[in-house]
């Protein structure tokens, strides 16, 4: 048995004190003490790697601190990839690569490099809409096929920049956010001024197009499933929560960033779909969750956590939406389920320690 402490530490893009997520940290820190494990926030920018130290924030006594404490044993990386990521990716793969640290786990690349990794299983790419590379030539295709599409950034977030296109009669409508996640809408004559409007919308970022799925209920509520799935303390998958999110009317996406409200999945299927349907769709869900994390993590590498967005449109038709490895926990806070959010809280913290266990010369 070693004497060592045992530190977990959070990954974050901190400028200085001032991070988000406090909440989330906060209570893992706080299972970490119950657990013997001293929890802390850190930028991978403010890492001494000749003094293997950083400066950290630990959670005492009702606020943060700031302190210099020595690198930790396990890295839990809640680096969002957004236009500042590439700030901090040089010190990310700096520790990646140090043989004394281990990662919880690594974050999964862009929407198209994961979209064509699933591609090459046959048994998860029947739940995949067709995708492709956004061009306007793409753009035209799938309009002809499908009359209606979805472009969306290929590392967006929060719904941001996902915009819908549909060609109606003799116009074609536009509607979606901007990357400020302001919703707009907009109406044009010609094809040629859509292509216009969308060749300056998407300029400087790459986008994906998709045809666009009928994710919405009776009454227009845009909706979709987010599964959280995590490793528990014994390095084996395990289902932590189901919700579903429903977006405003007005809006293209169910993201609870631009105004919405969750509730338990299994709810939902009652108010929508038939006894038999809810079997089916729960089955097909359940085949889905169970399939896809250990095959991403044998694509990928080491995993610790996955947000899948999954689509349930009006025939029951399940689709695959997205995949995320950083994933946020705002949908279960929505309608207030309490153990599934003490689990999300747990699990890391959980995983850790197994982690500890597992290593040469561990616990």
């Amino acid at each position: 048995m070693s004497d060592k402490p045992k530190t977990l530490g959070i990954m974050a893009m901190c400028n200085g004190p001032t991070f988000t997520e406090k909440a989330y940290y906060r209570q893992i820190t706080l299972t970490g003490r119950k657990m013997g494990i001293s929890v802390f926030v850190f930028s991978p920018r403010d890492v001494d790697f000749e003094k293997r130290s950083v400066i950290g924030y630990v959670y005492r006594d009702g606020a943060w601190q700031t302190r210099t404490l020595q690198l930790p044993q396990i890295i839990y990386d809640r680096c969002f990839i957004g236009p500042s990521y590439r700030n901090y990716k040089p010190f990310i793969e700096k520790l990646q690569n140090d043989p004394s640290i281990t990662f919880m786990g690594h974050g999964l690349k862009d929407k198209w490099q994961v979209y064509q990794m699933i591609m090459k299983s046959p048994e998860l790419n029947q739940w995949l809409p067709e995708t492709s590379l956004f061009t306007i030539a793409t753009l035209s295709e799938f309009l002809n096929q499908y009359r209606a599409v979805v472009i969306k950034p290929m590392s967006g977030t929060h719904g941001r920049g996902v915009v819908r296109i549909v060609h109606v009669n003799n116009h074609f409508s536009v509607m979606g956010r901007n990357r400020q996640n302001i919703p707009f809408r907009k109406r044009f004559k010609t094809r040629q001024d859509m292509q216009k409007f969308v060749r300056l919308f998407t300029a400087g970022s790459k986008y994906l197009v998709q045809p666009y799925l009928s994710l919405r209920t009776p009454d227009g509520t845009p909706y979709d499933v987010r599964v959280l799935v995590q490793k528990n303390g014994m390095g084996k998958w395990q289902v932590t929560g189901k919700a579903v999110r429903l977006g405003s009317k007005e809006s293209i996406t169910s993201n609870l960033h631009g105004g919405g409200k969750a509730m338990p999945f299994s709810t939902f299927l009652h108010q929508h779909f038939s006894a038999e349907k809810r079997l089916q769709i729960d089955a097909e869900v359940n085949a889905l969750i169970e399939q896809l994390p250990p095959y991403i993590e044998s694509s990928h590498g080491p995993l610790f956590e996955l947000g899948i967005d999954v689509g349930v449109d009006r025939k029951g038709k399940v689709w695959l939406i997205e995949v995320n490895s950083r994933p946020g926990r705002d949908v279960f806070r929505y309608f207030d389920d309490k153990t599934v959010r003490h689990r999300s809280m747990l699990q890391p913290v959980k995983y850790a320690n197994y982690l500890m266990k597992e290593r040469v010369g561990g616990y």
